[in-house]
């Protein structure tokens, strides 16, 4: 099976992110993948790094792709689906890794029926990210097969029949390492402020949040299960924890969810109607 051509519409980080798990886990060759941007200098940085086509030439990424991966900023949306419209055909693939971005808008913006939604993480850096996605009915499972294939090049991946779910992804996966990075942060700032160096904290408290993510992995247990494990009655545990229910640690965390959650169909309702006044434009 020939290996995909690929167009990124947008070059910025999490475009690169997805080029580099393309090429070095060898799902297609950098000459069969463009990188479109409004700058020549990061199309000349995209190929000194990884041999891709970088160029400037939107409608130019698009003509020569099966997959179109939609990777703009938001703001810009609704006038790029309007300059590509034209030039997608319809046994192209059109993927969009933008928050917000409801397929169903992309689709009557472009006319076209095959659309996948992702929302990938940070970690997909390291490949070890998560990405959640969906696809419109008109995705074939063979195409399906390949879309997946390409998202497990930066970690792990799981299909949600509901593209309800990616909004919701937005708020749990996609902010989610901004707040477990601000949680890390706290523990080190406290154990900094009770004696412990910053180099000591940071080793200690980044190894004992993986091991107790791969735990919690590896265990059946309820993960409440597991806290109660470790907070014996009138213990250290259980003080730490008395501290943190006092000051409504999980309501917080759930409020702060909450309001991302909330955005993220605030973006999706604002690109909504930047698209439809873009097209109402002509």
């Amino acid at each position: 099976m020939e290996k995909p051509r690929i167009a990124f519409i947008g070059s910025g980080v999490m475009a690169e992110v997805m080029i580099n798990g393309l090429v070095s886990r060898d799902m297609t060759a950098p000459e069969r993948i463009w990188a479109a941007g409004p700058r020549q200098e990061r199309a000349d940085q995209l190929f000194t790094t990884y041999g891709v086509r970088g160029t400037t030439d939107t409608l130019e990424a698009v003509e020569n792709a099966d997959l179109i991966v939609l990777s703009v900023k938001p703001q810009t949306l609704a006038k790029v689906l309007k300059q590509i419209k034209p030039r997608v055909r319809q046994e192209q693939l059109v993927m969009s890794v933008i928050a917000g971005a409801r397929m169903a808008t992309l689709g009557r913006a472009l006319d076209h029926p095959a659309i996948v939604r992702c929302m990938p993480n940070l970690p997909c850096q390291i490949h070890r990210g998560m990405t959640i996605w969906t696809a419109t009915p008109e995705v074939s499972e063979p195409v399906r097969g390949m879309v997946r294939s390409i998202l497990q090049t930066m970690g792990k991946e799981i299909y949600v029949p509901d593209e309800a779910d990616v909004d919701r992804a937005t708020a749990v996966n996609g902010t989610g390492p901004a707040l477990i990075a601000l949680f890390a942060k706290s523990i080190e700032d406290g154990a900094n402020f009770i004696g412990e160096s910053r180099s000591l904290a940071r080793r200690s408290v980044l190894e004992t949040i993986l091991g107790t993510a791969e735990m919690i992995l590896a265990s059946e247990r309820h993960v409440s299960e597991l806290i109660d494990g470790v907070a014996s009655p009138g213990g250290t545990t259980s003080r730490a924890l008395h501290v943190l229910q006092h000051g409504r640690f999980s309501a917080v965390l759930t409020d702060a969810i909450d309001a991302a959650y909330r955005r993220t169909l605030e973006m999706g309702a604002k690109l909504d109607e930047q698209v439809e006044a873009a097209k109402a434009g002509g």
